[in-house]
Order: structure tokens, then sequence, then C-alpha cells
């Protein structure tokens, strides 16, 4: 049984993470390890966050290793005490930073709900039912006109309502019952 996205997107820190520290442990086993590969060689929106993901980590390394140079270079005597430089912790601070807002960016991306795409014949229908419910209204308004048909007018603005409630012609007769 295959993983869907969101049970693949819950491990994939890990794997982006095992990947670009090859030799160190692994957090994943080698099946979901091999899962995850799967999914990836099916889905192409997987692939774009872990592209994502990598370059974050290649980011933060980067920024890691600079600070480290950096520090080797700052040699500030002070007298009476010797003060160590606390660089690669402030690289680590920023590369969580980094990390945290990329990953809630993701986070975002991935909750934000997906466009629907409407097929052309979605449309169709729709445009369908807003003429039908029109003509309806339009019959039910010259109904109006005649006083013993009232009873018959409210039942017709009714039906327009409940059959088709997402209309123009819906919202009008919503308007005429009250």
């Amino acid at each position: 049984m295959e993983r869907s996205c969101e049970e693949i997107r819950e491990i994939l820190v890990d794997y982006a993470d095992e990947r670009s520290r090859q030799g160190w442990p692994s957090p994943l086993s080698p099946s979901e390890s091999n899962k995850v590969d799967e999914h990836l060689d099916k889905c192409d929106h997987c692939r774009e966050m872990l592209g994502a993901l990598q370059r974050s980590l290649e980011l933060a390394q980067v920024i890691w290793e600079d600070s480290l140079a950096e520090a080797e270079k700052i040699r500030i005597p002070i007298p009476h005490r010797i003060r160590k430089v606390r660089w690669p912790r402030y690289a680590a601070v920023a590369a969580g930073i980094l990390l945290v807002i990329t990953t809630s960016l993701l986070w975002r991306e991935r909750v934000k709900p997906a466009g629907k795409e409407v097929s052309f014949t979605e449309i169709e229908r729709r445009i369908n039912e807003s003429g039908s419910a029109a003509r309806l209204l339009a019959a039910a308004e010259l109904l109006a006109e005649y006083p013993d048909a009232q009873s018959i007018v409210k039942q017709q603005y009714r039906y327009i309502v409940e059959t088709y409630p997402k209309t123009t012609a819906a919202a009008k007769a919503k308007l005429k019952i009250q």
C-alpha cells in the first residue's frame, strides 16, 4: 500500500537531512527511505518540497561553515580573562531560524487549499442551471402581476431558491420571498 503525500511529508525533513549528512546515523529505517524514494518517483509536488528542504539545509551548512571560518579569524585579547567566541552558537540559531521559516512556508503551502479545477462540463452545467433559474424567475415575475397567482408565485420563488441555490436568480428570489 502506497503512502499518501501527507504521510510522506511528515518524514520528508528527516529524509532530506539523511541525504545531506551522509555517513551519519539515519533517523529513518531503510523501509521508510525506500517508501519515500518510491513516492518521490511518482509525485512532482513532494519532489519540489524535497528540493526546497535540501536548499535550506545547504544554506544552513554554508552559514555554519562561514561562521566557523570567521570565528577562527577573530582573536580579541581580553585582559585577565579569556573569552570564547560563540559564533557557532549564533550560526546554529540562525540556521534553526532559517529552517523554521522554510518549514512554516512549506507548511502554509501544504495547508493552503488547492485551487479546484473546473471542467468544461461543470461550466456548461452551471450555465444551464443559471439559465433555467433565470427563466423560472422571469415567469414568476410575470405571474406576480396577477393578484390571484400570489401563492403560486411564492412557491415558484421557493423552488428556485431550493433547486438553484448558487445562482443570481436564487438570490433575487430570496429577496422577493422576504
